[in-house]
């Protein structure tokens, strides 16, 4: 991701100098080089870096028969978007594998629900590395055996990558590759939020924080219930609920949820009970359910479970913009650029030339009469969701 700050300067009417004096404006420029999150070659593709080397801060003066002009004492600042930290917590349990139609399209050969999953967080942290800070947690671990036993229901203390900047490489060298047969386990679910929370507890800082779930059946593995795979465990619903009340909502998504109630068999699940309806309770709980009767997202493909987590990222990913310092008097944002450079590129002109409804209309605006920040409204908002790059670009009146 890059964000970047220029400084202009104006004459007021017209740009030209005062009429009692023959000196001319110079432009005022004030380049602040590019912040950057790794050493990558940014590829132009949206949500990608792009990392220019830096250059040093450069001033040049601009003169009147008077003196300096004011503008060279304004030196913007880098605007600090609000990066969300995402823990994803990820199903790895033995069902996963089960395959199924992924594309809704009888003509391709099925792929595991593990090879979707997998598929789809790679598209998101890829396309969102950059104004998200991501984290992942395995349940059950890596670790995990078929066996039925505790060892079935194992999960790591410690996520298995830490959120952390531009993590999504991290994250997908971790995580089983798609076409994995391998993967094994129980559902120990309160495990892998435990984990989450613990990994969120210990992050500090105001930025928002979030828990994503993703799941194919229901939650067991209660190491203090005998029957730890044919019982439900019900701590799950305490344990999402603690973590709201930390502030860390759990956003709900399942994968080809039936909606039915389970039957008494030996199979390593839950017996006697409706999946779908837990995992409806479980986002009501969460405060994260969706209006209508599903509550959760239920992904029956791999479309619409891309579909589920673009929308709930899209939902945290915050269009406010901190500006570093407030806009002094005689500035103004000349230029708000929203984008990669080029022709999907937008721009936003004028002199604080505000947005009047954020809700109805595209722009910015500034969230306080400090002019310290500013939000994206509209399309500007959706195309910095989507891309992670804004340039701010100043100006000066001249006394």
């Amino acid at each position: 991701m890059a964000w970047f700050a220029l400084l202009l300067s104006a004459c007021p009417g017209g740009g030209k100098a005062d009429s009692d004096s023959d000196a001319t404006s110079e432009v005022v420029t004030s380049i602040l080089p590019p912040t950057t999150l790794d050493d990558s070659t940014s590829t132009g593709e949206p949500g990608t870096a792009t990392l220019d080397e830096p250059d040093p801060t450069t001033t040049s003066s601009s003169t009147t028969d008077d003196g300096p002009i004011k503008c060279d004492d304004f030196i913007p600042a880098t605007p600090e978007p609000i990066i969300p930290r995402i823990v994803l917590v990820l199903d790895k349990s033995g069902s996963m594998l089960l395959e199924w139609d992924h594309d809704g399209d009888p003509a391709t050969e099925p792929v595991t629900r593990w090879s979707s999953l997998r598929a789809v967080v790679e598209s998101m942290v890829g396309g969102l590395d950059s104004v998200v800070q991501f984290g992942a947690v395995l349940f059950p671990s890596l670790a995990a055996t078929s066996k039925p036993n505790i060892d079935a229901c194992v999960v790591d203390a410690e996520p298995l990558v830490p959120v952390g900047p531009q993590s999504g490489a991290a994250i997908l060298d971790a995580i089983p590759p798609g076409d994995t047969t391998t993967i094994a386990g129980g559902t120990p679910s309160t495990e892998g939020i435990l984990a989450a929370v613990s990994e969120l507890d210990g992050l500090g800082g105001d930025e928002p924080k979030f828990i994503i779930f993703i799941t194919d059946g229901a939650a067991n593995c209660d190491p203090d219930n005998e029957a730890l795979f044919d019982d439900y465990d019900g701590r799950l619903a305490t344990t999402v609920a603690d973590a709201r009340a930390a502030g860390y909502p759990t956003h709900v998504v399942g994968i080809d949820i039936s909606n039915a109630l389970t039957p008494v068999l030996q199979d390593g699940n839950p017996d006697g009970i409706n999946p779908y309806e837990k995992l409806n309770e479980l986002a009501e709980i969460a405060g994260t359910a969706r209006p209508g009767d599903e509550k959760f997202y239920n992904a029956t493909n791999e479309q619409e479970l891309q579909a589920a987590l673009m929308a709930i990222t899209g939902d945290v990913v915050s269009c406010e913009i901190g500006l570093g310092k407030p806009v002094p008097d005689f500035f103004y944002i000349q230029l708000v650029e929203i984008g990669e450079e080029g022709p999907d590129e937008q721009e936003y002109p004028g002199m604080d030339t505000q947005v009047g409804d954020c809700d109805s209309e595209s722009g910015w605006k500034y969230t306080t009469p400090a002019r310290d920040a500013i939000l994206l409204c509209g399309a500007a908002c959706e195309h910095y969701k989507a891309t992670g790059r804004i340039e701010i670009e100043y100006g000066c009146f001249i006394p």
